[in-house]
């Protein structure tokens, strides 16, 4: 018997703004180190992913390239994802890693806790739309291995962005393709090992009508944290909310749900770096 996970959330519309609640990263260290600041552009910019150990992290940052075509062309900004190794209590070893062709753009990298699983998004060729959220696993020598997209329960016409890994299987990430409740809405999905479920709407004690890029919760103090561009003149705000079982589980739909007969296998026909990860058994 699978076990649904469902949360009853309630803003509390308080504005954390001076809280480091997500992880923080050393951003000088990235900058000296790449020559450059992370950018924002997106206007918001997560920070580095850390492995559970705090020994490895993954970050990504904007560069402006020329395109691969038009001799005259404007060059465009393309994103690349980096990792960096703890030594000696100093960040170092910064890589750029290939895990999209050339001229295409990765960003928003998360890793699982310990370290197997790398979800990013992208815009490589193979997408549903704009921007999709992409798997790699990753070798116990680092490398990583085929860029998978998560297919068509997650990803739409549109952008997916910001994924964020939470124990281990739970997926949350911001989609504007779903016809939500504006902008970007936050959304979850169960991935287990090659196997997820339909992407589900976290819903109005969540999402609003303007942009929900990221959460993030605490077990222990039964609050989760919103970062949305729903504050004034819509500057992004870290909000916080509290969560836990509801007792009215028929009026809340599933935030995510292993469900049994939702059957998967790999698609082997990949393009250079990805083939789609996950679809339904025909």
């Amino acid at each position: 018997m699978t076990r649904s996970i469902i949360y009853s959330l309630l803003v509390s519309g308080t504005i954390l703004a001076s809280q480091p609640t997500f992880a923080q990263a050393n951003e000088k260290i990235i900058n000296d180190t790449m020559n450059g600041s992370v950018s924002s552009i997106d206007g918001y910019e997560p920070n580095m992913s850390i492995t559970e150990d705090g020994k490895t992290a993954y970050f990504s940052k904007g560069v402006y390239e020329k395109p691969l075509y038009g001799v005259f062309s404007k060059k465009e900004l393309v994103y690349h994802v980096y990792r960096a190794e703890k030594v000696n209590g100093e960040w170092t070893n910064i890589t750029k890693l290939d895990v999209c062709p050339k001229y295409y753009s990765a960003k928003h990298p998360t890793v699982t806790a310990d370290g197997s699983r790398l979800f990013f998004a992208s815009n490589m060729k193979g997408t549903f739309g704009k921007y999709d959220i992409y798997v790699a696993d990753i070798a116990a020598d680092g490398s990583l291995g085929v860029s998978k997209n998560l297919g068509p329960k997650v990803n739409t016409k549109e952008d997916e962005l910001y994924p964020s890994i939470y124990n281990e299987t739970l997926l949350f990430f911001a989609s504007e393709g779903r016809g939500g409740y504006g902008g970007l809405d936050l959304y979850a999905s169960q991935v287990v090992k090659n196997t997820l479920t339909t992407a589900v709407n976290l819903g109005a004690h969540i999402n609003s009508n303007s942009d929900e890029y990221a959460i993030q919760l605490s077990p222990e103090k039964k609050l989760g944290f919103v970062v949305s561009n729903r504050g004034f003149n819509n500057t992004i705000s870290q909000y916080t909310v509290a969560y836990g079982r509801s007792k009215k589980q028929d009026q809340y739909n599933d935030v995510a749900k292993n469900d049994e007969e939702l059957e998967t296998v790999m698609n082997n026909e990949a393009y250079e770096y990805v083939g789609t990860s996950f679809q339904d058994e025909e």
